[in-house]
């Protein structure tokens, strides 16, 4: 590729997938659009994305503005390469026999993104963005994990594109929701359940009641890693998803929807089993860490069950032993 003109391509998405070339004259000490995106997301995860300027960028390396603007033309375009960065650097681990499971690892992912970085939220979303390294990579993930799905190519995007909106919508909540809590005292939550417990409102009486409504969490559990509302949502979506695809496959007669792929080259069949040996080495780290993650919650749950099961014992002693006393008397 590197050979190739790509003359008329829009210079910001050929930076993004390396194929720009670097400015002429620039700062004496090496300098890329890499790492001028590293320091600018550290920028924006600490202190938010208004701290995000050409000029604050350019101090973190001792530069001037004017010699960060041989690298990257705008904010604008700082930003449209911040948001693919945080897609870059995703490991996007998902199962690739299991499209329901896949799904679900991709969506949490996806929401993990947005949360690990709110300010990405405030990004406007712009077609050469999805043209980007790290937004190409999640589709492919995405449509690794749906490779058991009997869907066309077209139809799988659009299932995507769902989920997206789902992960976009429910981290941007979670972020609104978090702004507000400092307003959002308990005495206030209190009087909007008085408010409700006349009748007025009897559906939403209940989750109000709960304190569902206000995003009060469970013990450990779903609630733990913040994500339960997107199980919700998965649990309602997958079953209507596998629904749809499963009549059409069955309307098929169970062919597959896709013609039979094009003869490719060793070149291109080296280069898939790379990323099918890499994607598979990375599901089987998340799910050692996965299964670390319960083994220690296992541990948790089985002291608190002995603590509870010695509390049990001796409140049950306490009771004979006053029953016995109360018969005595």
């Amino acid at each position: 590729m590197a050979g190739q003109d790509h003359e008329g391509a829009s210079r910001l998405v050929a930076m993004a997938w390396g194929l720009a070339a670097a400015p002429q004259r620039g700062p004496r000490r090496e300098l890329s659009h890499e790492r001028i995106v590293e320091a600018a997301i550290e920028i924006a995860d600490a202190e938010g994305l208004a701290a995000v300027t050409m000029q604050r960028v350019a101090r973190a390396f001792d530069f001037t503005t004017m010699a960060l603007y041989r690298y990257v033309s705008s904010k604008d375009d700082l930003q449209r390469l911040m948001l693919d960065g945080i897609a870059a650097g995703e490991t996007w681990a998902v199962d690739d026999e299991d499209w329901r499971a896949g799904l679900e690892q991709w969506t949490r992912i996806m929401v993990g993104t947005y949360r690990s970085h709110p300010w990405s939220l405030e990004i406007p979303l712009a077609r050469e963005t999805m043209l980007m390294p790290g937004q190409v990579r999640a589709v492919d993930a995405g449509m690794r994990a749906m490779r058991s799905l009997p869907a066309t190519a077209g139809d799988k995007l659009g299932v995507l594109m769902l989920l997206a909106v789902n992960a976009r919508g429910f981290a941007s909540l979670d972020r609104e929701m978090a702004r507000a809590e400092a307003d959002d005292v308990l005495a206030t939550r209190h009087l909007l359940q008085e408010i409700v417990a006349d009748g007025r409102f009897p559906d939403a009486q209940a989750v109000i009641e709960s304190g569902e409504y206000f995003g009060e969490e469970g013990s450990e559990g779903e609630g733990a890693d913040g994500l339960e509302d997107v199980a919700v949502a998965l649990s309602l979506l997958m079953p209507g998803i596998e629904r749809v695809f499963e009549a059409d496959d069955h309307a098929a007669g169970g062919q597959a929807s896709e013609p039979d792929d094009p003869a490719r080259s060793p070149e291109w069949e080296l280069a898939a089993a790379e990323a099918d040996l890499t994607s598979v080495i990375a599901l089987r780290k998340a799910t050692q860490r996965r299964a670390r993650d319960l083994e220690k919650r296992e541990g948790r749950l089985r002291s608190d069950r002995d603590r509870a099961k010695v509390r049990a014992k001796e409140a049950a002693k306490a009771a004979a032993k006053q029953a016995a006393e109360e018969d005595r008397d």
